[in-house]
């Protein structure tokens, strides 16, 4: 999962801006880490939109995902609100059940 976050700072420091490809595949890469860095994982989704760029579902169902390997179904549940509520996303079967499987 560092690796992945450790792109991410290569295309800033090469003066590019990542877009929600990038942060998807860095979320996605805490996500599937041996323990899951569901904190690295809301913490890239905070910086993702501190530059302005906005979620799609590709990255939130990676961070629910996070959120769901590591137990913590408040904050999968939160996010999965916040799809539909705070960023107008339609929620797909997938993401549905990342978020159900949370609360497992």
């Amino acid at each position: 999962w560092k690796d992945g976050v450790r792109v991410l700072q290569d295309i800033e420091s090469e003066g590019y801006s990542p877009n929600a490809f990038h942060y998807s595949a860095a979320i996605s890469k805490c996500a599937k880490a041996r323990e899951s860095q569901w904190r690295a994982a809301l913490t890239l989704l905070k910086r993702m939109e501190n530059q302005g760029v906005l979620p799609n579902e590709v990255v939130l169902l990676a961070a629910i995902n996070a959120c769901a390997r590591a137990g913590r179904y408040v904050k999968a549940v939160q996010l999965l609100r916040a799809m539909e509520t705070r960023y107008a996303l339609d929620a797909g079967v997938k993401t549905y059940n990342a978020a159900i499987s949370a609360c497992e």
